[in-house]
């Protein structure tokens, strides 16, 4: 029986906390930056029958050989088209059953995760007991939001790990946690608690995919039940499952908590004022958005060996947050200058750069973001300030190098493309784009998130909410599928009691989402509840301060006749998130009829 590897790191990470233009999309993960990348006829034919139609089993004539489709199979790699690649490899798999293991392994590789469920599926009847075939399984249906198929696998590997259910977890935990959806991350971890009910494991993966996924609240829950099944005497186990503890303080702090865990961590400081300590309390501090507090333990910090370059990022960070540009940008360069967090740091002076009106330079810095979580948001802003200095073909030819470069990431990268192109006023393009792409990436949500926005800008609102529509039945139980349909049909005043009810559905799963939560303010208030609505998006614009956000909150502000709030809201989002189309068009909106506030 095969192994899977057992070492994790563990690790939350935020993403950059970049809206905008993609506001239908799942690339971003949306939070508070601190909270912490054959013969070609043939081969042609096959494409053309490769569509989000066709069946996983492309038709064989009598004579053919699983050969002759691997070999098919193969040169369509070569011939960058992996759609028909992993269809041809599982008809070469049906043909001759040892070919599913590779058939798995190209789907995957291909990012085909439909293909490559069922080509697992078909593998596990032939291996039920191979740890390789369920570890597919579980990741091409985690892909596709199949949340009870990707947990039953998962369970499958925990139980039959060999080191045990404890030692299983933290591989798990790990893939959980790296998910590009926080949301399906959570709900496979809420099931393998319940299947491992005596796991201290399973309840701290619990715990964190909660947290990740924006429920503070359920993750104090996980994190109790983890603790209280902790080995040993109570009192050792603060010492002895330090991370565990620490987190269970953070989340007690924003679920709104915090008089008490702070108390506790500086009376702990005060205790045990090792560098470690106190750079906890400085994390418990950012937490509880005691940004003064959390600045003073960290800069005491700066020129701690081991601590002062993750001090330093967190200044950085924070500086940056609060419009601090000029003392982020010499933090950041501090950081390059000690060769710490070099892609982050040019991200964010590149960010920087832009904002103030640096194109060059903005471009020189996002130029060398190279590795990691910032590198697709660099490419993208790269492609964003290429294109608005009239060089839209440079920014293009620039992304379609990229995906050459990272397959990987390529319906990601083509969506960003296509949104760039209609943009440009080129929406032919970006549909010629999106279709290929849907042809090879039929399961992509990305994909779909950038054709109904592109639909949604061009006028075209009814095929937008059909795309949506389309997706959300692809993915029910997601609730980024809910938000944006829910948000897309309060934005154009259609069904408001449904889009309701999809958004308050979606935040079900994710209550401190900044952007569902911003949703449910913005349908609300076009139900004609500003009031009930104005606490609601003033709370998520400031976990979440961007353009969109910002452009909501003013309107409603202005609509309840605050005026030069609503002004000074629009002033503050414009130089967080320039070139935000919304916010530019929201405030010309109201520029144009203030004595009325007419929308």
């Amino acid at each position: 029986m095969e192994e899977f590897s057992g070492n994790s790191r563990l690790a939350i990470k935020p993403e950059p906390a970049t809206r905008g233009a993609f506001r239908y999309s799942a690339i971003v993960y949306r939070f508070n930056i601190l909270t912490v990348a054959a013969v070609c006829a043939l081969c042609s034919a096959i494409a053309a029958r490769a569509t989000p139609n066709s069946t996983l089993q492309p038709a064989m004539s009598a004579g053919a050989t699983a050969e002759y489709y691997t070999l098919v199979a193969e040169i369509a790699l070569t011939r960058h088209e992996p759609r028909v690649a992993a269809l041809t490899y599982v008809s070469a798999a049906t043909a001759d059953p040892s070919l599913w293991p590779r058939a798995t392994a190209v789907a995957q590789a291909s990012l085909q995760p439909t293909v490559t469920l069922d080509a697992a599926l078909h593998w596990i009847t032939q291996r039920p007991d191979s740890m390789a075939a369920h570890l597919a399984a579980a990741s091409a249906a985690r892909a596709l939001y199949q949340v009870a198929i990707a947990a039953d696998n998962y369970r499958f590997l925990i139980a039959h790990y060999a080191g045990g259910v404890e030692q299983a977890f933290p591989d798990i935990e790990e893939r959980l946690l790296s998910a590009h959806n926080p949301y399906v991350a959570r709900q496979i971890a809420d099931r393998l608690a319940a299947y491992f009910p005596d796991s201290v494991a399973a309840y701290r993966t619990q715990a964190y995919a909660a947290l990740q996924a924006g429920d503070p609240q359920a993750a104090i829950a996980a994190f109790g039940n983890a603790i209280a099944r902790l080995p040993g005497p109570a009192a050792d186990a603060p010492r002895k499952h330090r991370a565990l503890f620490e987190a269970f303080a953070r989340a007690r702090v924003l679920a709104g908590d915090v008089d008490d865990p702070l108390a506790q961590a500086a009376a702990t400081l005060r205790r045990d004022p090792r560098p470690g300590t106190r750079f906890d309390y400085g994390l418990l501090l950012l937490a509880a958005k005691r940004y003064d507090a959390a600045r003073t333990q960290l800069q005491m910090l700066a020129s701690d060996a081991r601590f002062g370059p993750d001090a330093l990022r967190l200044l950085a960070l924070l500086d940056f947050q609060q419009g601090r540009y000029p003392s982020a940008r010499v933090r950041f360069e501090q950081l390059l200058a000690g060769g710490h967090y070099v892609d982050d740091s040019h991200y964010f002076l590149g960010l920087i750069a832009e904002r103030r009106g640096h194109a060059l330079r903005a471009l020189r810095d996002l130029a060398h973001v190279r590795h990691g979580e910032y590198v697709l948001p660099a490419m993208s802003r790269a492609a964003r300030i290429l294109q608005n200095k009239g060089a839209g073909a440079t920014a293009d030819a620039l992304l379609a190098e990229f995906t050459r470069d990272e397959p990987q990431r390529a319906p990601r990268i083509i969506a960003i493309r296509a949104r760039i192109a209609a943009r440009g006023g080129d929406v032919h393009r970006a549909y010629a784009l999106l279709d290929e792409a849907m042809r090879q990436y039929p399961s992509d949500p990305d994909l779909r998130y950038a054709l109904a926005s592109i639909q949604d800008s061009a006028g075209e609102t009814a095929r937008a909410l059909a795309t949506l529509q389309v997706l959300l039945a692809m993915r029910p139980d997601d609730p980024e599928a809910m938000n944006a349909y829910g948000y897309m049909l309060a934005e154009h005043d259609e069904q408001l009691p449904q889009a309701q009810r999809l958004i308050e559905q979606a935040l079900r799963v994710a209550p401190d989402d900044a952007a569902m939560r911003d949703s449910l303010a913005w349908v609300l208030y076009r139900r004609g509840h500003a009031a009930q609505a104005l606490p609601i998006v003033a709370a998520a614009y400031a976990d979440l301060p961007s353009g969109d956000i910002g452009a909501h909150y003013g309107e409603i502000l202005w609509m309840l006749g605050r005026h030069a709030a609503a002004a000074q809201i629009w002033d503050e989002a414009a130089a967080i998130d320039p070139g935000n189309r919304l916010l530019q068009r929201t405030r010309a909106r109201f520029a144009a009829a203030p004595s009325t506030g007419a929308p």
